[in-house]
């Protein structure tokens, strides 16, 4: 049966009943009795809503004595700033709170405002998360701090309706103690704010039940407070009255119904009547509802996570199924959003999110157990060589295997009483966050992570030439924050990737000062004065015959500030800030002009060879560049071989290959430097638009070493087979030269012929070169 049926067919007739018996009786009565109940009933009523608000309002004295007398204040405003010992002290202050007010539920807002009515602390207890310091706090501020007593109260009235009590105390900002008039800029204002729950419940009461709305009236605590017939009053504290008036209407409506009552035939049938009705409605109507109210209410408060399942027909149980039903999915949806805001999409491991609320969480408890916790930073080396070569979807599937890896790395290695998490911070960048209280622990595990990547990571469809660099910082040692730990464990790893990849390195004083020089070296490249400080030497190469075929072009760094900086220290810092393109451009301008003064004694078919920066290949305005000043000094076709390390083929896009044929069209030779050291296999490197390639000192060591010497040969005509020459870096002695000579490689570079030189040196070296080889 539906619920309106109920009401027709079990309110409707006992109503009838009631108002037809109670109507045979009704007789007009005296007045008076029934104004003086219902005066008398007011004032209990105001009453009861005075000692509700004095009540709820001696919570913010107890408060404030708590916060003057204790230390909470004062450690609050010493660890202002610091997360952790903050968050410690603000769950004291709420411990206090507990203590002194017993209803939890209560709002409680403690401010501490300056002199000029700003405020420089703000705590609130309550369940809106965003809470900030009401707007009515400065004018109050201001107000109590301008006048002589030391503390003041008053009664606010909210938009919504509702009041909130404020009570506010004077005080000095070093002391805590009463201020000193004569100092009012070092005079704070210590507000403490009770928003008077219970209080504006029984003043909505009593708006409902009288129909009128009580009015809450300020007059000097001097005048006296009188009641009348009508108005009825109530005094909260000095100077504010409740008033509420007791209309005539409702005199009236009040005297009809005890008139209805008085005059029933009997009053144990009216008295049954009601029980009756009161009962029937009850059970059938206000119990269910009841019932779905209070699930609501928890379900709302977070009590349980759905209300229970209804299993009625009527209209209270269908509701009750739709909420059931829509809490349910609302549930799902918010368990799956939470999952998505914390974890990486493509891996399903934490993100940078979960990690910093993971290793803050770390943080206090370390610092609460005195153990340690440390930040090993891993990222990827190669990862764009897969991208570019391979793919995104391989790169995609790097990503994924390597997760699982890391995962199954810390389930195998880390013990179920250590807290650990892996997460990806972005691109190739992967954190693992371990809480330890052996320090070495944190070596064991980056050690595990590197042998990962021992000869490549394979995947299901690939093996990719892919490393780690892993950094390592601890907490205490390293850092006291997440922020410290952070920069130093990037900072290690920058290390690691700098000293060769494929290991790890912890956090230390010398990796610091790494770190120093190399900003310091960073910063001299923004500033530095080519001219000045920047020189050329040159390194001759030979033929089989001992004829000198060309100079390889090398560029020399003394800073007035850092001394001689190598090569090796100063390119790849280059590459990463952008500053090569000035670099490349003052070496080629100083080159193709001391072209024709070496041609004048080295001879008109001379060669040089100039290293261009990686990262200048991936820019089509770099042809633009080389190919106008080309033009400008005159520099004859085939004149310049500009050299690129094999570790291009990490990028060897369609652009890559074009700006390569664009520069072989405008007559320079590409030449492929460092060739045997990288991943680019043999066959596909010959593919490339290239005119010569140069072996590796390592490449060539190996080939002459008498394991490996029967490779020499079929690998020098492999790059014959395509028309491409053969230099040999690294020739130190005769016998190698001889070697090399008989495997028919095409020129020949090394110390055993000739260093570096400037072209002074090179001068004098070429006219005893010329002597003992004429001899």
């Amino acid at each position: 049966m539906t619920l309106t049926k109920r009401l027709v067919l079990l309110v409707l007739p006992i109503l009838f009943v009631g108002v037809l018996v109670a109507t045979i009786g009704v007789f007009k009565i005296q007045t008076a009795t029934l104004t003086e109940v219902e005066q008398n009933r007011l004032d209990l009523k105001l009453l009861q809503a005075k000692v509700e608000f004095e009540r709820e309002a001696n919570i913010s004295s107890g408060i404030l004595a708590l916060l003057l007398e204790g230390k909470t204040l004062t450690e609050f405003a010493r660890f202002a700033g610091n997360d952790i010992r903050e968050y410690i002290v603000t769950q004291r202050l709420d411990y206090l709170l507990s203590n002194v007010v017993e209803n939890s539920s209560i709002r409680i807002a403690i401010s501490v405002l300056d002199a000029k009515g700003d405020s420089i602390y703000h705590y609130e207890r309550s369940d809106n998360p965003f809470s900030s310091t009401p707007s009515f706090l400065p004018g109050f501020a201001r107000s109590l701090l301008m006048k002589q007593e030391m503390e003041e109260q008053k009664l606010m009235f909210l938009k919504n309706g509702n009041h909130a009590y404020l009570y506010g105390r004077s005080i000095d900002a070093a002391t805590l103690a009463s201020p000193v008039r004569a100092s009012l800029e070092d005079t704070l204002a210590i507000v403490v704010t009770v928003y008077m729950s219970e209080f504006d419940r029984l003043y909505s009461e009593l708006e409902q039940e009288y129909g009128v709305t009580p009015l809450i009236v300020n007059r000097s605590p001097t005048s006296p407070i009188v009641s009348t017939s009508h108005i009825r009053t109530v005094e909260l504290f000095p100077g504010t009255i409740l008033e509420m008036e007791l209309t005539q209407d409702y005199i009236r409506s009040e005297r009809t119904a005890l008139v209805d009552w008085l005059l029933a035939m009997s009053v144990m049938l009216g008295l049954g009547i009601t029980l009756l009705l009161l009962f029937l409605i009850r059970r059938f109507i206000i119990l269910p509802i009841e019932s779905l109210d209070n699930q609501l209410s928890l379900v709302m408060n977070e009590h349980q996570s759905n209300i229970e399942k209804p299993k009625g027909i009527d209209e209270v149980s269908r509701l009750g199924v739709k909420f059931y039903e829509l809490y349910d999915q609302l549930n799902i949806n918010l368990k799956e959003s939470q999952t998505l805001a914390v974890t990486d999409s493509l891996t399903k491991l934490p993100n940078r999110t979960r990690f910093q609320d993971f290793a803050k969480r770390a943080l206090i408890r370390a610092w609460n157990r005195h153990s340690h916790v440390s930040l090993i930073y891993i990222d990827l080396d190669n990862f764009k060589f897969v991208n570019d070569r391979l793919g995104h979807e391989a790169g995609d599937e790097l990503l994924q295997y390597t997760a699982q890896a890391f995962q199954d790395l810390l389930t195998k290695h880390v013990p179920k009483e250590q807290a650990a998490l892996v997460s990806r911070l972005a691109g190739d960048e992967f954190a693992i966050v371990l809480a330890h209280d052996v320090l070495d622990d944190r070596l064991d595990l980056a050690s595990s992570v590197v042998n990962l990547f021992e000869g490549g990571f394979k995947t299901d469809r690939y093996i990719t030439p892919v490393s780690a660099s892993v950094g390592i910082a601890s907490y205490p040692n390293d850092g006291e924050d997440l922020r410290e730990l952070i920069a130093n464990a990037d900072m290690a790893m920058y290390h690691a990737k700098r000293t060769g990849k494929n290991r790890f390195a912890a956090y230390s004083h010398t990796i610091a000062r790494e770190a120093r020089r190399v900003k310091l070296i960073e910063d001299a490249l923004k500033f530095v004065n080519c001219d000045e400080e920047f020189s050329l030497v040159f390194m001759p190469f030979v033929d089989k015959d001992r004829k000198i075929k060309g100079l390889e072009v090398l560029l020399r760094w003394y800073s007035p500030e850092l001394g001689q900086i190598t090569p090796d220290e100063f390119v790849p810092i280059a590459e990463q800030t952008g500053t090569y393109t000035k670099i490349d451009d003052w070496v080629f301008r100083n080159a193709f002009e001391h072209l024709e003064k070496l041609r004048s004694f080295l001879g008109a078919d001379i060669v040089i060879a100039i290293n261009i920066s990686a990262g200048e290949l991936g820019q089509a305005s770099f042809v633009d560049r080389i190919i106008e000043l080309k033009k400008l000094y005159s520099v004859p076709d085939s004149a310049v071989e500009l050299e690129i390390t094999e570790t291009f083929g990490y990028f060897a896009v369609q652009q890559v290959l074009s700006v390569l044929r664009d520069l072989r069209n405008h007559g320079f030779r590409i030449s492929i430097d460092d060739f045997g050291i990288g991943y680019t296999p043999l066959l596909q490197m010959i593919d490339y638009p290239v005119d010569k390639v140069k072996f590796d000192k390592e490449l060539v060591d190996r080939l002459t070493d008498k394991s490996h010497h029967q490779l020499m040969q079929p690998t020098v005509e492999l790059c014959h087979l395509q028309n491409i020459k053969v230099t040999a870096e690294g020739v130190e002695n005769a016998d190698k030269f001889e070697l090399l000579k008989d495997a028919k490689c095409d020129y020949f570079q090394g110390y055993s012929i000739a260093q570096p030189m400037t072209i002074t040196e090179l001068r004098q070296w070429h006219r005893q070169y010329k002597l003992s080889n004429e001899d």
